[in-house]
């Protein structure tokens, strides 16, 4: 009976931690950030990140390709911040990329954006009776 009860309370905590663990991680994120593509230039796509933060605050901005390694780095600071990034077509079409920005006052990732290339050809052929 000690045992079950011992279990009962031992998993008790661990609910709550979990739950409170990520109750706290989304309180970092910032809720107006978005990133949405613009288009394409030159024949590489092009890239609009939006951090709609209502305080003045600086954060990092860092693309990373699927391995980790950095591909840009920029600290901004401001309210309603917005950049463009244009990739090259070549090395997106070859990897993930992820857009993540960092809080520079408590150094955490505050939002995270994966970014995955498809290229579809399509070919559609129509018959018509006349």
């Amino acid at each position: 009976m000690k045992t079950t009860v011992k279990n009962a309370v031992i998993g008790l905590f661990t609910l709550a931690a979990v739950v409170f663990g990520f109750s706290a991680k989304a309180g970092n994120e910032i809720p107006g950030a978005e990133l949405i593509s613009a288009g394409t230039l030159n024949s590489h796509p092009v890239f609009q990140l939006n951090i709609n933060n209502k305080e003045n605050a600086k954060f990092a901005i860092v693309i990373k390709d699927e391995t980790g390694e950095i591909i840009y780095q920029e600290s901004v600071s401001g309210v309603n911040i917005s950049r463009k990034f244009q990739l090259n077509a070549e090395d997106f079409e070859k990897s993930n990329v992820r857009f993540e920005i960092i809080d520079l006052k408590s150094l955490a990732v505050a939002s995270a954006f994966n970014v995955k290339s498809n290229m579809n050809i399509i070919n559609e052929t129509e018959v018509v009776k006349n």
